[in-house]
């Protein structure tokens, strides 16, 4: 029955598919989640599936906190597939929403279900390939510029992932390696685990896909993007890094660090926006940052690294569920006609601020426990952190809710009203501190989040010419705007240069084999332009995909036979 249930939780949502696409239309979504939910609640933890004939005998099972990962992501996925199911309703190519939503919902469950090297890295791969089916679905300009940053960072993650899986393999010998089989990674294979999970976790330096991704999917696929998948980064290096069994302090400290920047860089960033999707894009790099650094003292601290990792892991489930809750309840309340929906959105809120009895608080409360046992220094950075993160959060759901309010009703009322399911996440995250351990909060965190409150009210009251000026100032995506400015510049710079050598070509006298007379110092031109000439011109991107497929090939070579 075990293996029946692991089976159809990964399974499941190909089939809905399948489904969909024989009876060409649409059939109820939420039956794809709906088997991993039972499977996280009825499924022991340690049980396994084996699928000898199936890649290289796949495995699938419920990990030491996979019954955690599963369930709450489950239950986002099924409450995004209710809103989905109706929100289709007036949309165009629906079709093409449904394919990439089911896909990207297999792929994270068999991320969270894979016991072995090459099932976690097919969940990973499909699950990061098909959001981006989601980002695009609109298909308008900034979304396909969105579309675009993100599969790039993705791609490069994977690349990173393929690498590290591989190397892993090479000195373990095992597709399945065990914890203890993990010590002796090298700096190579640690810092390509950290880049590829980095990239989705939202790490400061990778983060600028975030934003644009957040602001220019749907709703639907924002919350699943928020609460779901960014999680898998978490999972991922709990499950490879060596934590517990090995001390890299060079990469902790860096995971530390910008970790810390993360959480404390992303709230201003967040203040400045006017989309409420693009102020909670920059809440979650705030909060994964509070966690890349937590896993990077966990790698520095092989002692406590136990303790830490569940405490990383409810915060983890706490923060998917808030954060999930709040993007589905923009697209209720921004095409609502009462404000019972607005009232509602200030649970979540509250739970994302930490207040007393809250999920958050519970979380904050696990996490500072844990570190209450380490060195002075960096315990003391990191609890410094989480109370400026607690004022940067008040901050940021005060300017949440007050966009809220102005946006409430601004859309047409939409012939559904799917609250039933957001109301269940909601008492999702209600209960979630019976589990946790029931939390006041310290009273320092109640002062500081009163102060930040009464700090915005006296913002927003007073209303500052030198602060209204910064609302709007930052792009989404940030880095990458600049990056962009830049590129524009260069680009124009070649288009001159091009230009003139072009003028300059012209001019040259033509030899009797119809290639131009170059100059001396221009070999590689004339090199280039025989080339063309006698063999044919060969398409870059022909090149490039060779170039790709041959290196894969040359992985997985390496990754079958060991070298």
């Amino acid at each position: 029955m075990d293996a029946l249930l692991l089976l159809s939780a990964w399974l499941s949502p190909l089939l809905v598919l399948l489904l969909s696409l024989r009876q060409g239309r649409g059939v109820w979504l939420a039956l794809a989640a709906l088997p991993a939910l039972v499977t996280a609640l009825m499924v022991p933890a340690g049980s396994q599936v084996e699928i000898p004939w199936l890649l290289l005998e796949t495995r699938l099972g419920i990990g030491e906190h996979g019954a955690w990962w599963l369930f709450f992501s489950a239950l986002l996925w099924l409450v995004a597939a209710c809103y989905t199911q109706l929100w289709m309703a007036a949309q165009a190519d629906s079709g093409r929403f449904r394919l990439f939503f089911l896909l990207a919902m297999s792929g994270n469950f068999g991320v969270i279900l894979a016991q072995d090297l090459v099932s976690f890295y097919l969940g990973f791969a499909v699950m990061g390939l098909c959001a981006y089916g989601l980002v695009v679905q609109g298909g308008e300009p900034e979304q396909r510029r969105a579309g675009r940053v993100y599969v790039w960072m993705t791609l490069i993650g994977e690349l990173a992932l393929f690498v590290a899986l591989v190397m892993i393999y090479q000195r373990t010998g095992s597709l399945s390696p065990s914890p203890e089989q993990l010590a002796g990674a090298s700096h190579l294979e640690v810092g390509a685990l950290v880049l590829a999970f980095g990239i989705k976790a939202g790490m400061l330096g990778v983060h600028f896909w975030l934003p644009l991704a957040y602001s220019a999917a749907p709703v639907p696929a924002s919350a699943v993007l928020s609460g779901a998948m960014i999680n898998t980064a978490l999972i991922g290096w709990i499950n490879f890094l060596p934590l517990g069994q090995q001390t890299m302090p060079l990469w902790g400290a860096l995971m530390m660090v910008l970790g810390c920047a993360a959480a404390l860089l992303a709230v201003p960033a967040g203040l400045m926006q006017r989309d409420p999707k693009v102020l909670l894009a920059y809440s979650s790099i705030a909060k994964m940052g509070t966690l890349v650094a937590v896993i990077g003292l966990a790698l520095r601290e092989p002692a406590l690294a136990e303790g830490l990792i569940l405490a990383v892991v409810f915060f983890a489930v706490h923060h998917g569920l808030a954060k999930g809750t709040l993007f589905i309840g923009v697209g209720l309340v921004t095409g609502a006609t009462s404000r019972v929906g607005l009232r509602l959105l200030a649970l979540p809120a509250l739970a994302m601020v930490g207040a007393p009895f809250s999920s958050g608080a519970a979380a904050k409360g696990l996490l500072k426990a844990n570190l209450s046992h380490v060195d002075p220094l960096w315990g003391g950075v990191l609890l410094g952190v989480l109370l400026l993160v607690t004022v940067g959060t008040t901050l940021l759901m005060a300017r949440f809710m007050l966009l809220m309010n102005t946006l409430n009703g601004s859309e047409s009322s939409p012939p559904y009203s799917p609250l039933a399911p957001w109301m269940g996440l909601i008492l999702a995250l209600l209960l979630l501190p019976v589990f946790g351990g029931l939390s006041a909060g310290s009273l320092l965190d109640l002062v500081l989040i009163i102060a930040a409150l009464v700090m915005a009210g006296v913002v927003l009251r007073c209303k500052p010419g030198f602060l209204v000026g910064w609302i709007g100032c930052l792009p989404p995506g940030d880095m990458v705007c600049l990056l962009e400015r830049q590129g524009l510049i260069i680009h124009r710079a070649l288009k001159l240069k091009l230009k003139r050598l072009k003028l300059q070509r012209e001019a040259w006298p033509v030899r009797c084999d119809g290639l131009p007379d170059l100059p001396v110092d221009s070999v590689w031109q004339r090199w280039k332009l025989r080339w063309n000439t006698r063999q044919g011109v060969i398409e870059s991107g022909a090149v490039q995909a060779t170039l790709w497929f041959g290196i894969t090939l040359l992985l997985l070579r390496l990754l079958v036979t060991g070298g």
